[in-house]
């Protein structure tokens, strides 16, 4: 592409034959784990198609490119060897169009599909291209049907959401904007007359104010935020689009939900769904104190706190009659801690979306009642609400929730920052060593923000990313300070070392039967010391990274006692040593 445009830069003639022209770039998987691009330049006036076939071999070849060409069902290919790269473009000259690649096969189907083409007479796409029709300096059209392979290239696996979309949606019509400070996407995608009843009830659902950022952690990496104007309108239009499309599913999910309701003697709907307000947010946050794994929380808004909180206890109470379940409570700095096996309840009504907070924590905060998988993690969201470490006062989550509408049915916003590093499970090595060579200009967009408003037939999307050129921090300069200073250091340090042993304690003793345990930062456990009065007492146990044992022994107080015994890497005793 640039050799191309060097070309045509450096020629009057060619410049003047090509001049300003709509150019169509699109994306195609060409191999199990590759893309390339086909570029079609719309020529107009078939007078200049024949000045410029008969300009563009001689200027190659001047040019030091090795030019050769062969025929495809009637059309002449050339075929240009880059004397450095190797790389061959090949292009053809199609009715009034340029056609160029550095696949082949797709300057061939360009050429094959001339008389037959396909998206050009599709409906939805024909619809999608209207709606952004003359708007903003790029347009993008998406083909839902292929997104799931091109995604795969870079996942190196299928995603059930990704499907699930792919499965409903037809066409995406997007126009870009951008400026210094940031790039804007927006546009309209266009379902399929068949639908996945998920999404064919969460379009036919409206949209929500979104509130949850007032509440929500600043370590937030990733927020999703899903509204709609009624939860039990929302399962209505569920059950008449699993009617529809799945007469069996629908059978089995009506079945399900009166299972579920004679076993615990509730209503799902006056007991579940009639205190949510429509908002849901989910987020996955960096690390907290108490753990070394990204944190998720989910945050139900309710329409009364006070009429959740008693709907909650009720069905505690029943839960409590008819099962053995294990079922607790606590209390942390005025925050009720709960914990209650809610299998089935959240798949039943909302799909595979909530699947990790089927046996959850809970606590209310403001007008929300508050899940997360882990106890840990609700610890650490409490204390960053408590001490006012929210995502509503953090300055790149300000600016860019100033974008969009307040009230949506699907919002994201990525702190590429915080996410960055969470992105290698979800990746293949190779895409995730790409990402991080490029990690300079990822860095450079540090927040990403999107939003959906859905009207039944089409949803209508906006995408925003800012910009600002990253320039990686130097190394850190170490600051002479006075010893009065150094003192009121001292102190601000060891009261944050008191805060977060307070915390831990509290977490050890109320969730982790008195075993403390430290991580690698890979994951792999690094010790586990039973605990008593927030102090070491009791066996103790150090591994290497790779699972071995390093040592074991027991404390007093904090004081090693007895006889204590080491081990190599390989598992192999090494020596003892008694205190």
């Amino acid at each position: 592409m640039e050799t191309l445009d060097t070309v045509v830069r450096s020629n009057k003639m060619l410049l003047s034959l090509v001049g300003k022209r709509d150019m169509l770039i699109s994306i195609h998987k060409v191999r199990a784990r590759d893309w390339d691009f086909l570029i079609v330049l719309d020529m107009q006036k078939a007078s200049k198609m024949d000045l410029l076939k008969d300009q563009l071999e001689t200027v190659l070849t001047m040019a030091g490119s090795s030019v050769t060409n062969r025929m495809h069902n009637g059309i002449n290919i050339l075929e240009m060897r880059d004397p450095d790269t190797r790389d061959i473009f090949y292009c053809a000259f199609v009715d009034n169009h340029f056609v160029g690649s550095y696949t082949s096969k797709l300057v061939e189907s360009a050429i094959d599909s001339r008389n037959k083409p396909k998206i050009g007479l599709d409906h939805s796409f024909i619809e999608a291209e209207k709606l952004v029709s003359g708007k903003g300096l790029v347009r993008v059209f998406i083909n839902y049907a292929r997104l799931p392979q091109f995604l795969n290239i870079y996942l190196g696996t299928g995603n059930e959401y990704i499907d699930m979309f792919s499965n409903s949606m037809d066409f995406a019509g997007l126009y870009f904007n951008t400026d210094h400070k940031r790039m804007e996407v927006k546009g309209y995608t266009l379902r399929k007359d068949t639908v996945d009843p998920y999404i064919m009830a969460l379009l036919n659902s409206g949209k929500h104010r979104m509130k949850a950022h007032e509440i929500l952690s600043s370590r937030t990496a990733l927020y999703t935020n899903i509204g709609f104007s009624n939860p039990v309108t929302f399962v209505k239009e569920l059950e008449n689009a699993l009617a529809v499309h799945d007469p069996q599913w629908c059978e089995s999910y009506r079945s399900s939900r009166k299972k579920i309701e004679s076993l615990f003697d509730i209503s799902l709907e006056e007991n579940f769904l009639s205190w949510m307000s429509g908002e849901f947010a989910i987020t996955q946050s960096e690390p907290g104190l108490l753990g070394h794994d990204p944190e998720l929380i989910l945050a139900i808004g309710t329409k009364s706190i006070k009429d959740a909180r008693k709907n909650m206890e009720f069905i505690e109470k029943k839960l409590r009659r008819r099962t053995p379940l294990r079922i607790k409570t606590v209390d942390y700095k005025g925050f009720e801690i709960n914990y209650v096996e809610m299998k089935g309840f959240f798949r039943l009504f909302f799909g595979g979306l909530f699947d990790k907070f089927e046996k959850p924590y809970y606590t209310y905060v403001d007008d929300y009642v508050v899940f997360s998988n882990k106890a840990s993690s609700l610890l650490s969201f409490i204390e960053d609400y408590d001490q006012k470490n929210l995502l509503k006062d953090n300055p790149g989550f300000k600016n860019a929730f100033s974008y969009l509408n307040s009230s949506s049915t699907v919002f994201l916003y990525t702190d590429v920052h915080k996410f960055y590093y969470q992105l290698k499970p979800m990746m293949n090595a190779v895409t995730w060593g790409e990402i991080q060579s490029d990690k300079d200009i990822v860095y450079s967009f540090p927040y990403w923000t999107m939003q959906i408003t859905g009207d039944g037939q089409s949803a209508s999307l906006q995408c925003v990313m800012d910009y600002k050129l990253y320039q990686p921090e130097e190394a850190a300069v170490a600051v002479v300070v006075d010893d009065e200073a150094d003192e009121v250091m001292n102190e601000d340090a060891e009261t944050e070392k008191e805060q977060m042993s307070e915390l831990q304690r509290f977490y050890v003793e109320k969730f982790e039967g008195n075993v403390l345990r430290e991580f690698y930062p890979e994951g792999a456990l690094k010790s586990e010391a039973e605990v008593k009065d927030g102090k070491r007492h009791g066996r103790y146990r150090e591994y290497y990274e790779n699972g071995k044992l390093k040592l074991r022994g027991k404390y007093g107080d904090n004081i090693p006692k007895g006889t204590w015994k080491y081990y190599t890497e390989e598992g192999e005793f090494e020596r003892k040593e008694k205190y």
